[in-house]
């Protein structure tokens, strides 16, 4: 028996296009919301990434600078010595020690001192203390000659174990200001080193660094980079009237407060801005002799800033140019600036600022010429540095008061 044609059923027809919309809407959302699940997981995982990279970076820069000034050498009674041979002298003169510094340079501290030297760091200064030692006696001697003198000499000199070094920032060689390098030289005691035809000069002898006995270009040639990228070195001395580290606490010098300036010997340098600051427990040069009122101090804190890679994305970029006096200033992008929405830090070239507070794009409320710095005109575009801050306190076993005071 044959059966009529079938009828559609209703209940087996497709999707409409309406019901179609809303599941491409659907899946839209859901693929929209994996992409920003994902982009935000990358971009905690860069910022994780850049954030221990900073840490450790800074975490080096801890280390060195701890060893360095672990090195110091001193005495705390000053028995049994006759001359300031353990002296510590560090004073605050313009970056790059210029022969004719501009109104109002950008300060950096110069510090100059006696430390303890390890046979491995005295056996490889040794051939260059011989060998100015001997052009200085003979300076006609060809290279081989000295050489050979240099072997000779130094089967017989003697390992003493003691010397002087020399730590000064300077400015980075590259296109931003802000970026500095703090640079170290170390010296036997009595080393010299040529400052012109038949002229040596003893670098812990001259008294102001960046003066015509000791310029600029020469304190550059005989030191080395000790840390590279950083944006701020700061050293704080506690003395004997310190009572916080906190510099609001007192005055420059002589407050309450740490001092950034020091002389052991007191000897009547530090006097006034030429010649590094203005030291308030000086006492003149009558006390280059007297070897017993040397001070030294307890502590030194020490404030270093480091630098985000330069390969990496800004912290902060200038939106617009920023006038010397200017009181805010406009990010490209604030959402990404790092800063504290209640204020902080920023350096804009070679210029440190305090803001008080972020307001999206805009710090507000601008301190100009922070740290020592210029407050100075900056053109759009300019980054604008944060970096990662680490403060650590160095004990100075050698710690000697004003006794005699």
């Amino acid at each position: 028996m044959k059966s009529g044609p079938r009828r559609p059923v209703h209940g087996q027809a497709g999707f409409t296009l309406i019901e179609l919309v809303i599941v491409m809407g659907i899946l839209a959302g859901f693929l929209v919301m994996l992409v920003q699940l994902v982009d935000s997981g990358l971009r905690m995982f860069g910022e994780g990434e850049l954030g221990q990279q900073l840490a450790d970076r800074t975490s080096h820069a801890q280390r060195i600078i701890a060893a360095e000034l672990q090195a110091l050498r001193g005495s705390s009674t000053g028995r049994d010595r006759d001359s300031p041979g353990d002296r510590l002298l560090v004073q605050s003169l313009p970056i790059g020690l210029p022969p004719r510094p501009e109104h109002k340079a950008t300060q950096v501290q110069v510090l100059r001192a006696s430390i303890h030297l390890s046979a491995a760091r005295e056996l490889a200064l040794l051939d260059g203390f011989l060998a100015a030692q001997i052009h200085k006696e003979s300076p006609t001697l060809d290279d081989a000659t000295v050489d050979a003198k240099v072997a000779e000499k130094k089967l017989v000199e003697p390992l003493r174990g003691i010397g002087n070094m020399l730590l000064v920032p300077w400015r980075q060689q590259g296109a931003d200001d802000a970026i500095l390098e703090l640079r170290v030289g170390w010296f036997l005691p009595g080393q010299v080193v040529p400052n012109g035809p038949d002229r040596w000069i003893d670098p812990f002898e001259v008294a102001v660094p960046g003066s015509p006995d000791l310029p600029g270009l020469l304190v550059y040639s005989i030191t080395m980079p000790l840390l590279q990228d950083l944006l701020h070195v700061e050293f704080l001395f506690w003395a004997q009237q310190t009572r916080s580290w906190d510099s609001r606490s007192g005055g420059e010098s002589g407050g309450l407060g740490p001092e950034r300036i020091w002389d052991s010997a007191r000897a009547g340098l530090l006097v006034d801005a030429q010649s590094g600051g203005v030291f308030a427990l000086d006492r003149g040069i009558r006390s280059l002799g007297d070897t017993t009122d040397d001070i030294q101090p307890h502590a030194i804190l020490v404030r270093c800033v480091v630098a985000q890679p330069a390969d990496q994305a800004a912290e902060g970029l200038l939106a617009s140019e920023l006038d010397a006096d200017a009181t805010s200033l406009i990010l490209l992008d604030g959402g990404r600036f790092p800063g504290p929405v209640d204020g902080g830090w920023v350096k804009v070239g070679g210029e440190w600022m305090i803001y008080d507070e972020r307001l999206g794009d805009e710090l507000r409320g601008l301190r100009r010429g922070q740290r020592g710095t210029k407050a100075i005109s900056h053109a759009a575009g300019v980054r604008a540095h944060v970096g990662h801050t680490v403060e650590f306190v160095v004990p100075v076993p050698h710690a000697k008061d004003d006794w005699n005071g």
